[in-house]
Order: C-alpha cells, then structure tokens, then sequence
C-alpha cells in the first residue's frame, strides 16, 4: 500500500515522469486487424475527416447556419445548413439540411441522397458505403465517392460487413453484395468442442 501512496504523492508533486533511457527499445503499438474491406470485426466507425479535403473548411454563419468556406476564406457552400461534417476524401460530406434530415452533399453542396438515420445522426461509412433512404422510406447504400451504388429499395438493411449485407425486401430476409446481388450468407463461425 506504501508503494501505491508514494507513486500517487509522486505523480501529483508536479515531478516529470521518467522516461526510458535512449537505448532501451519500446514496443510498437500492435497493429489494427483491418481485412481488405474494413475492420475485422465489422463494426461501424465513424470516420472523422480533417477540415480541408477538397478544400472545403465548414463554418457556422452569424444566423447559426452552417456552410463551407476554401482555405482562402471564399463561400463554396452558402451557410444554409443546420449543421456540416467536414468532407470525406471522396468528395462528399454528411449534413443536416434545412429541413432536420440527415443528406450526403457534393462539394459544391448540391443534396446527393438523404442519409439513413443511425446512432442520431447520418449513418457511418463501413466497408465504403452508408445507407441512404428515399421518400418511401425504402434504404439503399451510397458509396464514400458520392456514387449511389444501390438504389433504395429496401424496407430494411444493415451495413456491409466482408462485403455482404443482410436486408429485407417483402418481408424476406437475403444477403447482397455490394452492387446489390444476391449473395449467400456469410458462413457461420466453428464453435470449438468442448475439451474433456
């Protein structure tokens, strides 16, 4: 217990922490698990873009509206928005039009798709595609270069995981990849016997 108190008394006395001498090797972070369509265990991640991809910077206007500027300082995107994310390196941004819908937009702030409502706000890019929904409520996917890849036609999807996602259509439940085809479920995991 001495042990404990000292280095708490010693971390909170301001004392600078000691660092390894310069020849003793640290070890390297390992290495995030990623195949060749995202992470290994297909979980949605929300990809925060920097400010400036295809130099647009959002800015909230004095009315609270949101827009985008260039890095000189020009209006790209009048401020009408009721909120912008910073674009995506494929040239589209997520945002909340006037109208309280999530929407992916272009560079120029021209409404691609309206996005798919997920975890209170525009759905996550996983694998490269998010879902976007039409009037009808029908959900599709969009890719993260702004190509709608699969028109909304669904009554209810999930995002891709390994290339395959499970959705409902007339109330049957199928697997597609990502051009829209049918496709077969993904196998199930082994589950290992149990040793004696």
């Amino acid at each position: 217990m001495r042990v404990l108190t000292l280095c708490v008394i010693a971390a909170c006395s301001g004392a600078p922490a000691k660092q390894p001498p310069a020849n003793v090797a640290t070890a390297p972070e390992p290495p995030a698990v990623v195949d060749a369509d995202g992470p290994e265990n297909c979980e949605a991640f929300v990809e925060s873009s920097k400010p400036g991809n295809h130099d647009r910077y959002a800015f909230e206007g004095p009315d609270g509206l949101y827009g985008y500027k260039t890095g000189k300082g020009q209006i790209a995107v009048a401020a009408r928005l009721r909120y912008a994310y910073e674009f995506g390196r494929g040239g589209i941004a997520a945002a909340v039009d006037t109208d309280a819908s999530f929407v992916f937009i272009d560079t120029a702030g021209k409404v691609i798709a309206r996005a798919y409502a997920y975890d209170n706000g525009p759905d996550y890019f996983q694998e490269g595609h998010a879902r976007i929904v039409d009037d009808k409520k029908k959900v599709g996917y969009i890719n993260d270069r702004g190509v709608i890849t699969i028109s909304p036609r669904f009554d209810e999807a999930l995002s891709f995981c390994h290339g395959k996602a499970e959705v409902y259509e007339a109330g049957k439940k199928r697997w597609i990849d990502k051009r829209g085809e049918p496709t077969t479920p993904p196998a199930e995991a082994a589950v290992p016997e149990a040793q004696p």
